[in-house]
This record gives C-alpha cells, structure tokens and sequence, in this order.
C-alpha cells in the first residue's frame, strides 16, 4: 500500500502556478478601492481631493484609466460593499499582494489621507491600524508616511 501511495505522488504533476482569475482580480480590485474610500471618508467628511487621490492610486496600482477607476469606487461604494469587518479585504489583499506591494498601497492611503493638506488623527489611526492588519511592520509603514506627505521629493 505505501508502494502504491509513493507512485501516485511520484507520478503526479506539479501544480500549476496560481494565476489570478478575472473574478478574482476584480476581487482584489474592490477591496483596495473599498479601503480607499474607507480612508477618505474616515475623518466623517468625504472630499474631491481625497476622492481624487483614491482615483489616482487605482490607475497606479491597476493600470486602469479615470472612468473605470471612478466606476470601481462607486461600486466599493455602495452601501452593500460597505465593510462591516476588515477581515474580508484585508485577507485578500494579502493573499495577492507581496509585502512590496502592501507597503505601496500603505502609501497611497497616506496620499489619500494628506489630500485635503492635514492629517487627521482618526486617519492616521485607520492607516497604522491596516499596516498591522496587512502585516507591514511600522517602519515601513512610517516611511511610506514619509514619502506620501506633500512636498516630500520621489
């Protein structure tokens, strides 16, 4: 019987890589374009220049052009997308994201957060409180601060 077992899995082919599914990069898409919103909204008071901004990082992170960036923060906005848990779209966040790529996304939440020009405690809060969750120690999480406040060079 372990005869058997050692020739299966010796016969077996290797998986093949994950490639992400378009439903599965749509998934991906609306929790990062959820955790933006989220972000310009979290102070109480939603403007056009986080809003901009939040548009911005989709057609950097995405590659997507300003309608479907607009269309992809509707959606995350609609009341039945709103998050009740981080949970859900951290989990796929991370699922997808390299640790690089989670400190980029950290950083555009920052550029959302000093959009209007000021920071506010509640959205620095929401910011370290998504790095923990991502698992992006502080100092990287800091030095995306740094490089996202206004003024600061590329």
């Amino acid at each position: 019987m372990l005869r058997t077992l050692k020739r299966l899995i010796s016969d077996a082919e290797p998986p093949e890589p994950q490639r992400t599914s378009e439903y599965e990069r749509r998934q991906l898409e609306l929790a990062v374009a959820g955790l933006l919103l989220e972000m310009a909204r979290v102070d109480l008071l939603t403007r056009s220049e986080e809003l901009c901004a939040a548009a911005e990082a989709l057609r950097e992170l995405f590659g997507t052009g300003e309608a479907e960036a607009r269309v992809l923060l509707d959606k995350a906005g609609e009341p039945a997308r709103r998050f009740t848990s981080y949970f859900g779209p951290v989990s796929v966040i991370k699922r997808w994201y390299s640790q690089q790529e989670r400190v980029r996304l950290l950083e555009h939440l920052w550029r959302v957060a000093y959009a209007e020009g000021t920071l506010d405690p509640h959205e620095d809060h929401f910011v370290r409180k998504i790095a923990h969750l991502l698992y992006v120690d502080n100092t990287h999480c800091m030095l995306a601060r740094n490089r996202a406040r206004p003024g600061a060079r590329p």
